[in-house]
């Protein structure tokens, strides 16, 4: 198992949009295979920023199967518009806890 954490910054003004984005997108991300769960992070000093943190089977699910498949687009729609800037992403190895 691998996990991608991806760091979001809303537009100005949007944290609220990209909360309820996210959370339609979820649905989307969780039909992909490979998916194994996710917990989705708003900044409470900073309300424009999310910490998305997601779990996969391996990077090739993620970054073949998930963002070269027809999900990618569905899930974007619901909060591409939001985004300030670009995402900040990473794939991590678990070695220790659950």
């Amino acid at each position: 198992m691998i996990v991608e954490v991806a760091i979001i910054r809303a537009k100005p003004g949007q944290g609220e949009a990209m909360q309820q984005g996210l959370a339609a997108a979820r649905e989307v991300i969780s039909r992909s295979e490979g998916y194994r769960g996710s917990r989705f992070q708003r900044g409470i000093e900073d309300p424009e920023r999310f910490i998305l943190y997601i779990e996969w089977d391996s990077v090739a699910d993620h970054m073949e199967g998930f963002r070269n498949g027809p999900l990618f687009p569905q899930w974007r729609s619901h909060f591409g518009h939001l985004i300030d800037g670009t995402p900040d992403m990473q794939h991590y190895r678990v070695f220790a806890g659950p």
